[in-house]
């Protein structure tokens, strides 16, 4: 009999078949959107989850294994919880929203091991309408609504199933609704498998993929979680083993230790340990303890199945481990917020701890002062009494800033010098020769100090303080003063000198410990001037260090010019550009340095040309236009242009030529001679005109 093509219908799967293949290619790492998380002791429930069930033991938990002996026959179901008319949204980019539901299709594969469970019958659960009740041993009913279009059904323990996700899968469903069909939300059965028991030993039940398919995203791939699941029979082995350093270093062992797998079995012992390290490395040994070192950085799924003395081999146990170029933290700076006590106040210390290694890091801070004589040779001799310390997270390349308060209360000599010393925990196969650093001196005292310094005194152009300061332009003055007593001082007088004449004066309150920034600023005639800066209060400890000395310089400037010859030019003539009329206007000053630019009419670069005795350079314009020529110099002093400081401007000047259309031009004197020769022509040509005139009248 002969079927009359339906249109109808074969347009609505051609339809169904480019929804679904474009939701399962849509352009999402399906690892990240599918993970496997079956170290969780329960089902997450922020997105739904995929998971294997025999009624009483669930994938999801991986203490839980479906267990059997040889000839059983075994029952087990694969289900979705958890399903929403919801969206997630990425964190990474908000404005991609993944459906958690509203399912419109599945593609799911799987794989196991053939030669323990030999599988026997399946039923696909789909739709709904079809299997409403469950299906023993599920726990819920069939999945998506009618209408349905199978995509694919296949099974073969060969694995011969071409286009799979793996060579190993050897199951293969793949289904979706017809277009106008009901999406499906809820909790469902995508199928149940039969299998007979063949031999003793343990396999992965492995979700080789799994791809769900929503309507309502911006990308319609169900974000979910899924779990693998295990069967082993009632004897055979179990595999487990953990790893140290938690992440490795390259060419640096990793330590793997198995001596927590088991056989269930009493009088039966683990034999063999068989590694694969993923990096091509396989390995068989007998000790549950063994190392190894990866050459290159990256993330490894290392497995380990287990044989027992009875030939028995576990299921594959994973873990994955990354492995970088470098892990390392330290300590980079300890502060103190005085550097002179009195004896039983607080201060604080800052210390500041990097991660200038490949990865994330988590250490503890612990902060220190010494109650001995400190041995700078061997630091770890000197007794060091805790003063606090702190847990710090670090993202790799980053730091963290850490204040610890130390209270100098019972130091054992109220009157002496202290060093604070900071220790971050090593982490592995680091550079431990900066997890240490000590502060500066801290004078702790049993009588009260007073007593100011200058600390600094800066003098220059701009915040930057540029030296010499150019003619025309403002000069700063910033003055730090600090507070070196022990008290809080309320009356310091801060004056700024010129020579002998004061240019500004402050009174400040500073406490213990602090320093002030003092600013100003004035406009000098070119000179040399002695710049002073001295702050005074009304007992000082130490009168010697409450003053300091600078010197400011104010230069003339350079006179910058060039002569261009010929001024107006033909094209491809020869010009000559000529700077040596330039100099420096300020007294042993010179210009080391001239650079030509020439831009053509269109305002494009076509020459550069730089150097100490460049007074003068030749050039052919070619073509007609304006062109610009500019000239800038830099001193004996290193000063040159800068857009940002307004009166080096003088440092560049330039000029717009025009150039006109022509040949090379002529001198002057050879435009006279033609002239001449020309007026001579025609004196001669009068001449001869008029003799024969008079020729002819006779």
């Amino acid at each position: 009999m002969v079927r009359k093509l339906n249109v109808v219908k074969t347009f609505k799967i051609f339809i169904v078949i480019m929804l679904f293949i474009g939701s399962s290619l849509a352009v999402i790492n399906t690892t990240q959107l599918a993970q496997n998380l079956s170290a969780k002791a329960q089902l997450p429930t922020e997105w739904p989850s995929v998971y294997f069930t025999n009624g009483t033991a669930y994938s999801y938990n991986e203490n839980e294994s479906f267990i059997g002996n040889v000839k059983d026959t075994i029952t087990i179901a694969l289900v979705v919880t958890n399903l929403t008319n919801n969206l997630y949204y990425d964190p990474a980019n908000p404005l991609i929203a993944y459906p958690l539901g509203n399912l419109n299709g599945f593609d799911v594969q799987m794989s196991w091991d053939p030669t323990i469970l030999h599988l026997l019958d399946y039923t696909v659960t789909v739709p709904v309408e079809t299997y409403p009740d469950p299906v023993s041993p599920s726990p819920y009913a069939g999945l998506l609504h009618e209408e349905i279009f199978e995509l694919k059904n296949k099974t073969d323990e060969n694995g011969n199933i071409p286009g799979a996700e793996t060579s190993d899968t050897l199951a293969w469903f793949s289904y979706a609704i017809m277009p106008g069909a009901e999406v499906f939300n809820g909790n469902g059965t995508f199928f149940t498998m039969t299998f007979n028991v063949t031999k003793s030993g343990a396999c992965s039940l492995k979700l080789t993929k799994v791809d769900l398919s929503g309507d309502g995203g911006t990308v319609k791939v169900v974000k979910c979680h899924k779990f693998d699941g295990e069967f082993r029979t009632a004897d055979a082995p179990k595999a487990s083993f953990t790893f140290w350093p938690d992440i490795g270093v390259i060419d640096k062992p990793v330590i793997f230790n198995a001596s927590n797998s088991y056989s269930p079995i009493g009088g039966v012992s683990i034999s063999d340990y068989v590694w694969d390290f993923d990096d091509g490395n396989v390995t068989t040994v007998h000790d549950p303890i063994i190392d190894h070192s990866y050459n290159h950085t990256g993330s490894y799924t290392v497995s380990l199945i287990v044989e027992d003395s009875n030939g028995i081999r576990s299921s594959p146990k994973t873990a994955q481990v990354s492995v970088v170029n470098k892990r390392n933290v330290k300590i980079a700076g300890v502060l103190s917020s005085a550097k002179v006590i009195l004896v039983n106040r607080t201060i604080d210390i800052t210390v500041r701890v990097e991660d200038d290694g490949d990865t994330d890091e988590n250490c503890t801070l612990g902060v220190y002062y010494n109650a001995s004589l400190v041995d700078w040779a061997d630091i770890s001799t000197t007794n060091w009494t805790k003063i606090g310390g702190s847990n710090v997270s670090l993202l790799h390349g980053g730091f963290s800033i850490k204040i610890i308060s130390w209270n100098t209360t019972g130091v054992p000599e109220p009157d002496g010098i202290y060093y604070v010393l900071a220790n971050v925990t090593t982490v592995p196969y680091e550079n431990v020769n900066d997890n240490n650093m000590t502060s500066d001196a801290i004078v702790i005292r049993s009588t009260p100090l007073h007593d100011v310094v200058v600390e600094n005194l800066q003098v220059g152009w701009s915040t930057a303080f540029k030296s010499p300061v150019l003619d025309g332009e403002n000069t700063t003055f910033q003055i730090a003063v600090l507070n070196n007593g022990t008290e809080n001082e309320t009356a310091v007088h801060v004056t700024l000198y010129s020579d002998d004449s004061t240019l500004e004066s402050w009174n400040a309150s500073i406490p213990f410990g602090k320093t002030v920034q003092l600013t100003f600023e004035e406009s000098f005639d070119p000179g040399y001037y002695n710049i002073t800066a001295q702050a005074t209060i009304e007992v000082d400890a130490y009168p010697d260090d409450n003053l300091l000395n600078a010197t400011l310089h104010v230069i003339k400037l350079p006179k910058v010019s060039f002569t261009v010859d010929p001024e107006t030019p033909s094209v491809n003539q020869t010009v000559t550009l000529d700077a040596s009329a330039t100099y420096h206007q300020e007294s042993g000053a010179s210009i080391t340095e001239y650079l030509w630019q020439i831009y053509d009419p269109s305002g494009t670069v076509v020459n550069t040309t730089y150097g100490a005795d460049l007074t003068s350079i030749t050039y052919k314009f070619g073509q007609e236009g304006n062109w610009r020529v500019s000239l800038s110099v830099k001193d004996s002093y290193n000063i040159e242009y800068k857009h940002e400081r307004p009166a080096s401007s003088v440092y560049q000047t330039e000029k717009t030529i025009t150039v006109k259309t022509g040949g090379a031009g002529f001198p002057i004197e050879y435009i006279v001679a033609i002239i001449i020769i020309v007026v001579a022509v025609v004196a001669v040509l009068e001449i001869v005109i008029r003799r024969r005139r008079q020729r002819v009248k006779t």
